[in-house]
């Protein structure tokens, strides 16, 4: 005489699937009706185990189970639903559990495999269930469309500087900024386009690596709706919620472009580097960090290197040891602008109203290029090349938008010296790119015979249209 074995799964302890002490009780209940003994059951249970993600064979118990199945045993379920989620996964069940010479029985749906009729309503029953999961899925799918569509949160956290609340329009919910959070978040962003590792920002606000990887590219930071790789448009433009965005629509370019920028195994920050020109190509140098040092000096040997990103095949790219560079081009600079006046330039920006219509243009035009190139069918291409056209014309009518910028230059009271003293290296950066470009060269020679400083006109211009007894150097601007 063969084994009962009762199997029994749950992937959330709710009324409708059956905690697994109600399956328990509903099984023991049929075995004790049919005559049979409660205590002789074998028992078997997966729990948090989606039926419709993990097959039998893939589940724990499900799997152990299939192991210990022998001749003439029977496999006891409450529910069809409680093995299988679609009808291949449950003929495969009951042909693997027929061969071993065993059968199973369905307690509350009343099926069992011991007679040709019992398989055939048993097919039957799982085909139905099958395609009400996949209309249920439909729907669903359906659903998650229309809460985009019209801005409603369905489902998920809210992303870490959000809230989600109640749709004060009608029914569901909205994202919104969190007024505890969002500042934060807003901070966080800024010290990483100022070139503060993600790594250290993203642990300071208590974020995985991967969370705000995710975060720093998502699009409800400038208030528009995630819909797989792009947004949710209407009528081929991206819908914003103004009151949900954390960045205006320049400042999410600024942030796409910045992290769209290619890895690097040297360092943005420290340093020179982004002062320095290659010769060969025009770009900036960035710090090549060294962990080997000279025995005499106990200095690392970083070099700044051009990454050579617009070289030539096999072109080689010029490079200095970093405290060479760093030592001249500061005696340098000092000596040609150290004792000058250092001016601030206080820029009134009146375009802020073009560069927001731009940018909004510019995702628009994303958008339209993303859904013209997922286009499947003929009706879909064509409205998707509408769209593009649109989105061209909308770009094209926001750029000429008429640009209204003015800049008044005031004296800061201090020396260009004394404002070096006091910079960090990114300051420092502005300082050396105000008066030019610092061109590296090839060669073996000193820092003096491989940098040269091309100067700036406009600098020039500044430096010398003043004479008087206390501005008769000029000044340089900062």
């Amino acid at each position: 005489m063969g084994v009962t074995r009762a199997y029994r799964r749950i992937s959330l302890d709710t009324a409708k699937s059956g905690s697994i002490a109600k399956q328990t009780e509903r099984i023991s209940a049929a075995e004790v009706v049919a005559g049979r003994e409660v205590d002789a059951i074998e028992w078997y249970a997966d729990e948090s185990v989606s039926g419709s993600k993990v097959p039998f064979a893939g589940r724990p118990d499900g799997a152990r189970l299939m192991a210990d199945l022998g001749s003439g045993d029977r496999v006891v379920v409450t529910k069809i639903d409680r093995a299988a989620r679609n009808v291949l996964d449950l003929l495969n069940i009951v042909k693997q559990i027929e061969a071993a010479g065993a059968t199973v029985h369905f307690v509350d749906d009343k099926i069992d495999t011991e007679g040709p009729m019992g398989r055939f309503i048993l097919t039957i029953i799982a085909a139905i269930a099958e395609l009400e999961a996949g209309i249920i899925a439909e729907r669903r799918r359906d659903s998650l469309e229309s809460f985009k569509t019209q801005g409603r949160h369905a489902v998920g956290k809210a992303p870490f500087g959000f809230k989600s609340v109640g749709n004060p329009d009608g029914r569901g919910l909205v994202i919104v900024l969190d007024p505890d959070a969002a500042p934060r978040l807003r901070e966080a962003i800024g010290r990483v386009m100022d070139g503060e590792s993600q790594n250290a920002v993203r642990q300071s606000i208590g974020m995985s690596k991967t969370g705000f990887h995710k975060l720093l590219h998502n699009p409800r930071l400038a208030g528009m709706t995630p819909d797989g790789e792009g947004v949710v448009t209407v009528d081929g433009i991206p819908r914003i919620d103004p009151n949900a965005a954390l960045l205006s629509m320049s400042e999410w370019r600024a942030l796409r472009d910045f992290l769209g920028e290619p890895d690097k195994k040297w360092s943005r920050t420290d340093g020179i580097g982004a002062a320095l020109s290659c010769k060969v190509c025009g770009g900036r140098l960035y710090k090549n960090v060294s962990k080997s040092k000279n025995k005499t000096t106990g200095r690392t040997h970083d070099t700044y290197v051009c990454r050579k990103a617009k070289h030539a095949p096999g072109e080689n790219a010029p490079s200095i040891i970093c405290h060479r560079a760093d030592e001249y081009v500061e005696s340098k600079f000092l000596g040609l602008f150290g004792d000058r006046r250092a001016m601030l330039a206080a820029v009134v920006d009146e375009d802020a109203a073009r560069l927001e219509a731009v940018s909004a243009a510019q995702v628009r035009l994303q958008e339209a290029q993303r859904r013209f190139a997922a286009a499947a069918t003929e009706t879909d291409e064509e409205e998707a090349l509408t769209a593009l056209r649109e989105a061209k014309r909308a770009l094209g009518k926001a750029e000429q938008m008429p640009a209204r910028r003015t800049t008044k230059i005031e004296d800061s009271g201090r020396t260009v010296a004394e404002v070096w003293a006091d910079a960090d290296s990114n300051e420092r950066v502005r300082l050396l790119t105000r008066a030019g470009r610092w061109v590296l060269d090839f060669g073996r020679g000193s820092a003096e015979s491989r940098i040269s400083l091309e100067p700036d006109d406009l600098l020039t211009e500044l430096l010398t249209r003043e004479v008087g007894s206390y501005i008769d150097v000029g000044g340089l601007m900062i």
